[in-house]
């Protein structure tokens, strides 16, 4: 048999991510006290990387007038040089692979996994290609207790087709712990009912329909009366309904603190609010001069150290530059977050003005997955008080400006009956027959922020 080598060229269109762009959109999601602990880790890790004293620090913060001078100056020292001046010994086939195998995020310990990073872990093995993205903008926007807090509308404007979304959304809900990336407070229960073999029309799922209320008031004859069976199978179904968990993403939340330290600070200053990044504790880092020294000048160093720093060197570049895109991506977004609600800052909350993620991502001209990993778990603190950035983004309701809704609850609340106050529900329904159709979870947390008390406390 006539066997011969033969060299073939074919061409073939890959995708890559950046290893900085890599690291960006990891650390863009993290809040400040997450951030401050990554970066004390990568000190440890990286002994290329050094903590800027407090004075150089602020120097460099005086400097971000323009261009490359906002950036530490070794860092600036460092990119000056040619690239290839600098790696020229490394094959790119090892700087690919060094990358993948260096991970930073890595050098964080666990502090107790949090529900959207066992989420991810999940998707990961079920998802992949543009499926996998949508499940991580799912995922970044459920609450610690499981709660979707952004529509599939908004999701899919991301560039995604609804039916996709829609369909993600139904699988992220079937992961462990079921009933996550819920909408409404029945939704989880009758998935976690579903993936306990119970139809549609069970009596289990009949009773989280239509008797939640009569079970909460044990009002067990009537709803045997009323489904016809037998009080041995009521009481099975009632067995199974009492132990699911409506918001089944507490669980697997890092909960164990109510102590939350704001991301964004917005203060009054010589008669101006003034907005600025809460991250004084958090590490200004730079290369360590006398590295830099030895990549400009490798003579007589042993070329296992020499290729030892440059590994070293690469990874630590990728990561300042990281970081201080990141500061610049939040600072933008605070001040243009600043100028479209500064009414409400100055006057409260009657003048809160309603904007989806997606029209805040198209006056940034950036997309709107930033803009929903940047708002990730992170808080700010305005003279309104203490609010999750998520707060002033949400689905559009309508036409109706969040203004009229709060007005609307506010005149609801002034003229109902001082001897028996409406509920939330109650309230819900009078809204929705002015047209404004809202949860009763919704009115409950317009009536919160409007420091209006439950229905209960406003008897007289």
């Amino acid at each position: 048999m006539n066997r011969r080598g033969e060299l073939q060229f074919r061409p073939e269109l890959k995708h890559y991510i950046l290893p900085t762009l890599k690291y960006y959109l990891k650390l863009i999601e993290l809040p400040n006290l997450e951030i401050e602990n990554y970066i004390r880790h990568e000190l440890e890790a990286n002994p290329l990387l050094e903590e800027m004293s407090p004075d150089a620090t602020s120097e460099s913060d005086d400097s971000e007038s323009s261009g490359d001078e906002d950036k530490p100056e070794d860092l600036k020292e460092i990119e000056e040089l040619n690239i290839a001046e600098l790696f020229a010994d490394t094959p790119s086939a090892v700087y690919e692979s060094s990358v993948e195998d260096f991970d930073p995020i890595d050098n964080v310990p666990a502090q107790g996994e949090k529900l959207s990073d066992y989420l991810l872990r999940q998707a990961f093995i079920a998802f992949q290609d543009q499926d996998l993205e949508i499940a991580r903008s799912v995922i970044s926007n459920i609450e610690d207790d499981g709660y979707l807090s952004s529509a599939s509308e908004e999701i899919a404007a991301e560039g995604y087709e609804l039916e996709d979304v829609t369909r993600i959304i139904k699988r992220i809900q079937r992961f462990d712990p079921v009933g996550c990336a819920w909408r409404d407070k029945k939704e989880p229960l009758f998935i976690q009912l579903e993936v306990l073999g119970c139809g549609p029309d069970s009596v289990e799922c009949i009773l989280v329909r239509d008797y939640l209320k009569d079970m909460r008031s044990n009002r067990y004859a009537e709803i045997l009366k009323a489904l016809g069976i037998s009080e041995e199978r009521f009481l099975k179904a009632r067995e199974m309904v009492l132990k699911l968990d409506p918001k089944p993403g507490w669980r697997y939340s890092n909960v164990a603190s109510g102590y939350v330290s704001p991301d964004f600070m917005i203060r009054w200053r010589d008669n101006r609010l003034v907005a600025s990044l809460n991250d004084d504790t958090v590490p200004r880092v730079r290369l360590r001069r006398q590295y830099v020294e030895v990549l400009k000048n490798p003579k007589g160093v042993p070329r296992e150290q020499l290729d030892f720093i440059r590994q070293r060197a690469r990874a630590a570049q990728h990561v300042i530059v990281a970081i201080e895109q990141r500061r610049k991506t939040m600072l933008r977004i605070l001040d243009n977050l600043l100028e479209y609600q500064r009414d409400f800052f100055e006057k409260g909350y009657n003048y809160l003005r309603p904007i989806t993620m997606t029209e805040f991502a198209r006056q940034l001209s950036v997309n709107p997955s930033t803009i929903s990993r940047a708002l990730a778990n992170k808080y700010i603190e305005s003279p309104q008080g203490i609010h999750k950035l998520k707060f002033f983004f949400n689905a559009p309701l309508g036409d109706t400006d969040k203004r009229i809704i709060f007005k609307k609850i506010q005149e609801i609340v002034e003229n109902e009956d001082k001897t028996s106050p409406l509920s939330d529900t109650q309230i819900s329904q009078k809204l929705g027959r002015q047209g404004i159709v809202i949860s009763r979870r919704t009115v409950s947390k317009y009536r919160d922020l409007m420091g209006i008390p439950t229905h209960q406390y406003r008897c007289h």
